[in-house]
């Protein structure tokens, strides 16, 4: 069985005894209301864009194989319907 992780959490001491490390994986159909990571809803892979940590290189654009990162009149723009290379 293979499954997308979206985060991994480190000495997680919340929701029962003990220190443990936590793996969440993509792709939970259940909904809640409460859900604390609604980024793990979709079963495909997303784009990440941190604006606090971008310093404006264009990196990620030039590397993006699928068309997801570019710049629109000094504005990074993400698209998460990313287009296939061919």
């Amino acid at each position: 069985m293979d499954g997308v992780v979206f985060s991994i959490q480190r000495f997680s001491i919340h929701d029962g005894p003990g220190i443990r490390t936590t793996v969440f994986l993509k792709g939970c159909s259940l909904r809640c209301f409460w859900c604390h990571n609604p980024e793990g809803m979709r079963p495909k892979p997303d784009i990440q864009f941190f604006p606090d940590r971008c310093i404006g290189c264009d990196e990620c654009i030039k590397i993006c194989q699928h068309g997801a990162a570019s710049r629109s009149m000094g504005a990074h723009i993400r698209s998460r319907q990313v287009r296939r290379m061919r």
